[in-house]
Formats: C-alpha cells, structure tokens, sequence
C-alpha cells in the first residue's frame, strides 16, 4: 500500500469513497459531489493523503488548522475515511501512524476531530489510537428524529 498526497486522477475513486462512508450514520449532513470536478473545486489535488492500495484509492486522511489564528497554527483538525470494502485491514491505522509523524514534524502539538456519539466503531478506533473525549455538545444534531452529540476528541503529541 502506498501513502501520498492525492492527484487530480485520485477524484473519482475519492468521490466514491467519501460517498460511501459520510452516511447518515458518521455525519450530520449529506455529502454528495456530482462530478469529479466539482470534487476538486472543493478538494483540490494535493491538499489531502490517500492510501492507494492495487491502484485503488482506499483511505483518505485530511488535516488543517481549524482557524487563521496564529495562536491555534498548532492543532490540527482531521478527517480519515476507509472504503467500506478495505476496512479492517489496517489502513487507517497506517494513516493515523502517517498523521502523528507528519505532525510531529511540523511542530504540531495536538490533532482533533469531532465524531458522532452514536459512531461507536470511529470512538472506539479513535481511542485506540490515544484519543480522548475533550468536550461534547449535547444533542447538537437532530438525525432520524433522534438527537445526537457531537463528540470533540484530542490527542496530544509527546516530544
């Protein structure tokens, strides 16, 4: 399997994807794109990583900071997604191993996301991998009827 950043060829099999695994079940709103190129106009080629497994597109790893300020340029917010097909498999263990040394590198000190709190499959992997709950908003989205919270979760990294 090969970890890159993603190119312009990489859209339709990332559109796909993300199809895919934003359900009902893991976000709070559709996410649909038509094309390919209106895939691009939103994620352009290079501004996330991919894991390419048999030329396939299987994971997708996005991060950026969560605001312009100069003084939170050392979180950084992420997404991971892996095609229904290829998950268990180890692959978004591998990109969260990528993010953390990536991360490191780049002077970050701490990575967050937010998750569902009726996807129990990303909290459970998310605390696998050192993540702990920061903050919740309760019954922040109404999904199906149901409300649901929003789940902020942190990992700090060591030096």
């Amino acid at each position: 399997m090969e970890i890159r950043y993603s190119k312009k060829e990489d859209a339709k099999d990332m559109m796909t994807l993300e199809h895919l695994v934003w359900t009902k079940g893991t976000t709070p709103s559709t996410i649909h794109f038509d094309s390919p190129a209106e895939y691009l106009a939103k994620n352009p080629a290079g501004e996330k990583v991919v894991a390419v497994k048999d030329g396939v597109v299987v994971g997708i790893l996005g991060y950026h900071s969560p605001t312009p300020l100069k003084s939170n340029q050392h979180v950084a917010t992420l997404d991971i997604a892996v095609h229904p097909d290829y998950q268990k498999q180890g692959i978004a263990q591998e990109l969260m191993a990528y993010l953390k040394e990536y991360a490191k590198k780049e002077g970050y000190t701490k990575l967050q996301l937010r998750v569902l709190s009726k996807n129990e499959k990303a909290i459970r992997f998310y605390q696998k991998n050192g993540f702990h709950e920061e903050g919740r908003l309760e019954k922040e989205f109404i999904l199906d009827g149901e409300p649901v919270d929003d789940i902020i979760m942190a990992f700090f990294i060591e030096d």
